[in-house]
């Protein structure tokens, strides 16, 4: 029985070892991942500049098209002036109106020129995501392959850890299971020369004679885990 155990325990082991390993993203899937996401960071930052930078220049244009139309207006007004007095005002408004759109005209080249300059950025920044994205794809299906292999591998285990434990007592398989999560996920060892297998503590005589005897179920007085015999 206690011999099954161990034999249960080793599955149980191969699957410890490999749903840690099922956790273990591989390095280059990590930094690949890393890059895209600090590309697709950088980029959306940069397109909230530029959209602000583009309603920054269509509030520019729509304020220089007014500023032109009452220009035009201003001027159409001089001219249709009933006196000198009132073709001065209007004029006077003609001329601080084209004072203005100069005004607006020169702060808003700048930022068209900027306006190309980030577009540039976007792009490049663009074209750097579409460069990577083969990449991480293919990474991504690599991993999805190995986490399929190891599933499909950890079902295979499970199965026959199930057959080796449906022949042990359930009471038995309780206490191993019990002391399993307790000690690092070894409840069950062998007594090799009169030594504890897990805690390599020197056992009495009379546990090592009643484990050899197989006189029911002993434990380690020291780490209490299950202990068993192997054939000499």
């Amino acid at each position: 029985m206690l011999r099954t155990l161990s034999e249960v325990q080793t599955l149980d082991l191969e699957l410890d070892a490999m749903a840690a390993e099922r956790e273990q993203t591989p390095p280059e899937l990590i930094d690949a991942r890393s890059r895209q996401q600090a590309l697709l960071a950088d980029l959306e930052q940069r397109r909230l500049e530029l959209e602000a930078l583009r309603k920054r220049l269509s509030a520019n244009e729509l304020e220089l098209a007014s500023l032109q139309e009452r220009r035009k207006s201003a001027a159409a007004s001089a001219l249709r002036a009933s006196s000198a007095k009132e073709a001065s005002q209007f004029q006077n408004q003609e001329l601080q109106l084209a004072t203005r759109l100069q005004e607006l005209e020169d702060d808003t080249m700048p930022l068209l020129e900027e306006q190309e300059t980030r577009q540039a950025g976007v792009a490049e920044l663009e074209a750097l995501l579409a460069a990577l994205r083969p990449e991480v794809e293919a990474l991504e299906a690599d991993e999805q392959a190995r986490l399929a292999a190891l599933d499909q591998r950890a079902q295979t285990l499970r199965q026959q850890r199930d057959r080796l434990a449906s022949a042990i007592q359930p009471v038995l398989l309780k206490q191993y299971e019990h002391v399993r999560r307790a000690r690092r996920g070894v409840g069950v060892v062998p007594v090799n020369g009169g030594t504890c297998g897990g805690c390599n503590v020197r056992l009495p005589i009379f546990v090592v004679q009643k484990v050899r005897k197989g006189q029911g179920v002993t434990r380690c007085p020291s780490c209490g885990r299950l202990l068993w015999s192997p054939p000499e």
